[in-house]
């Protein structure tokens, strides 16, 4: 097992990168991951304890970040809440005559940055990127890749 430290932010990455992305509010898939492209079974079994470890910390940090929105935001007329980086100002018809930033806006990206940018050591299984040679995909796995090393330049004792 190797350990790699990651941000908040890229570990929330790592975890759509192998999971895919979800539309929160649909329930619906708007990304493949890593997990639904084809890879031997060994290949999921691995990236399925990565996926998890992932997908545990993401959890965990979620309700801090709704919290965040929560403090700084606004209730919209659809009863969500959210930061906008603008206040604007309209006159009598409804039309927007100004813009200015929102106070509450810095504040939030300030406090938000400060959450995403913790660090966390992440153990794991080493990955060859030999091993996905045969993954053909239109997703990009850039942060999955800080897990992966070549067998060449791989200290490890290779067996064949």
């Amino acid at each position: 097992m190797e350990k790699l430290t990651l941000k908040l932010f890229e570990i929330r990455d790592l975890n759509a990168e192998i999971n895919g992305l979800v539309n929160v509010q649909t329930g619906e898939k708007v990304r493949k991951g890593l997990l639904d492209e084809k890879l031997s079974m060994t290949q999921k079994y691995w990236l399925s304890d990565l996926g998890k470890k992932a997908k545990a910390l993401t959890d965990e940090v979620e309700p801090l970040r709704n919290e965040l929105i929560t403090k700084y935001g606004e209730k919209t007329s659809d009863e969500t809440v959210e930061v906008l980086p603008w206040i604007e100002e309209k006159n009598e018809e409804g039309e927007v005559t100004a813009r200015k930033p929102n106070p509450k806006f810095l504040d939030f990206e300030r406090e938000y940055s400060e959450l995403f940018n913790q660090e966390r050591e992440f153990e794991h299984r080493v990955f060859f990127i030999e091993d996905f040679e045969d993954v053909k995909s239109e997703n990009d796995y850039t942060i999955f890749r800080k897990f992966c090393t070549s067998r060449e330049e791989s200290p490890l004792q290779v067996v064949k």
